[in-house]
């Protein structure tokens, strides 16, 4: 039964938060240094391999690369980590612990970048397989109007997964601290339920970022580019910066320092530039994540998970049952088609050899004919031994299958009377906030009036005033003190 897709409550000012990644200046500093290390040591490697030449030259820069690749995926994910710390609200981590941290993460993305290619594969194989169906006459080109567009769609619609939820879901679940089979079961918890609101909080994420970066980039270029070249003339002289013009790029700059030291100054700004951008997209997916896997079971995600694994290995162990099946048959053929040829001959010889025999024993039963008689019902009694085996393994299955689907229909329903309790739940307490809240009010409205009532009362009090030489009380009206004479006005 496939779950109800949900938008939940989606809270678009919550990727208002990305812009908080500008303000991290260890993230910042991080991404800057995984950038400029990758750069440096993939050039460092195109240099030596060049400098060395041959198998010992291509040895060294497959290393360097590997390196480079090590650098960038480490410093990524460490300021991912460093980032998901400061969505989650916690104390963000050193630069080391961050490392250290991004070092770790690689296996299991190395490992979810194997299951990728498995799957890239699995769909190639699939579809040379339908290819090669195309083929036939007739039947072949009504398969390949049907099919090809259905591949095309297929191989599309991966794609797009991979891009809005795959790898935006994965990363962050990695960088919150699960394990890789916990991540696979978040990201599968969270396309099953609530897979909408994943597809737009990103759809409004990479406009945010595609608007960033035309702002940013619509100064950025020209500037970059006509200082450059100006900056080149000045500096390398007029050949130079026509050399760059027609298209020799730095090459052109090699043999001015400063030019070059113009030239990695403009690198650097844009490191920086790519290291910013990075960090508002990480914030974004970060935030994403937490947003929509937030109230979410955990447990269900992960039994989905383990059904799956358990539903293919269930596949691979019949398909490994049928193909050990078909190769018996196939050698059991092969014996028969060998034991075939020499059968004749047999048959042949045996009337010479046994002729004399007969004509002494014409008399007695046929024990040849006898023979073949018992052969022949030991036959018949295998195969219906046979075929009672499969009847009761067919009948075994079927009862497996029956006790498989009431096991989903339980779990369906418990699944429906735990999101109906926590539904429920969530409407007393509601219920509840908002009786407390109309209390809360309730209660400031009646001090408010019993504050004005005992105010419109202390108005309409007289007003008393006091003689100033006896202190007795007198009216406003009065001029002389009633009691002592004291003349007031």
């Amino acid at each position: 039964m496939r779950p109800d897709q949900s938008l939940g409550d989606i809270r678009i000012t919550t990727l208002a938060r990305a812009g908080e990644g500008l303000t991290q200046w260890r993230p910042m500093l991080v991404g800057f240094l995984t950038l400029l290390l990758t750069f440096l040591v993939f050039l460092a490697a195109q240099g030596l391999g060049s400098a060395i030449g041959g198998v010992t030259g291509g040895i060294a820069r497959l290393v360097l690369s590997l390196a480079a690749a090590v650098v960038m995926m480490g410093g990524i994910s460490a300021v991912g980590v460093m980032l998901m710390d400061k969505a989650r609200e916690m104390p963000v981590r050193t630069i080391g612990e961050a490392f250290a941290f991004g070092l770790a993460c690689i296996p299991k993305f190395l490992l979810f970048a194997v299951l990728l290619l498995a799957a890239v594969l699995a769909f190639l194989l699939v579809a040379a397989v339908v290819y090669f169906v195309c083929k036939l006459p007739v039947i072949g080109a009504i398969l390949a109007f049907v099919a090809h567009p259905v591949l095309v769609l297929a191989a599309a619609a991966a794609l797009v997964a991979l891009i809005w939820v795959i790898y935006p879901l994965f990363a962050p679940a990695i960088w919150s601290g699960l394990g890789f089979k916990a991540a696979l079961a978040s990201m599968l918890g969270i396309a099953r339920r609530r897979l909408v609101e994943v597809v737009l909080l990103e759809l409004v994420l990479y406009f945010i970022i595609g608007v960033i970066c035309v702002l940013l980039f619509a100064g950025l270029l020209p500037a970059s580019f006509s200082l450059t070249t100006m900056g080149a003339a000045i500096i390398g002289g007029g050949q130079a910066a026509s050399l760059a013009a027609a298209g020799y790029g730095a090459s052109a700059f090699m043999g001015n320092t400063a030019v070059m030291g113009l030239v990695s100054g403009l690198g650097v700004l844009y490191c920086v530039v790519g290291a910013l951008m990075a960090q508002v997209m990480i914030m974004g997916m970060n935030l994403v994540y937490l947003q929509a896997q937030e109230g979410l079971d955990a447990s269900d995600a992960e039994g989905a998970l383990d059904d799956l694994i358990g539903n293919v290995r269930k596949h691979a162990e019949e398909a490994k049952d049928r193909a050990m099946a078909a190769a018996e048959q196939v050698k059991a053929r092969a014996a028969k088609a060998q034991e075939s040829p020499a059968q004749p001959a047999q048959d042949a010889e045996a009337p010479q050899a046994v002729s004399p025999d007969r004509q002494a024993s014409a008399g007695t039963p046929d024990t040849a004919a006898q023979l073949q008689a018992q052969a022949l019902a030991q036959e018949q009694a295998a195969q219906e031994r046979q075929r009672e085996a499969q009847a009761h393994a067919q009948a075994e299955r079927q009862r497996a299958e029956a006790a498989a689907q009431e096991a989903a229909r339980l779990k369906a329903q418990e699944e429906l009377a735990r999101e109906a309790a926590r539904q429920e739940a969530q409407r007393q307490a509601e219920r509840r906030a908002a009786e407390q809240e109309a209390a809360r009010r309730q209660a400031e409205n009646e001090a408010k009036a019993r504050a004005e009532a005992e105010a419109r009362a202390q108005a309409a009090k007289p007003q008393l005033l006091a003689c100033p030489s006896c202190h007795e009380a007198v009216a406003p009206d009065d001029r002389f003190c009633a009691h002592c004479g004291h003349k007031l006005v």
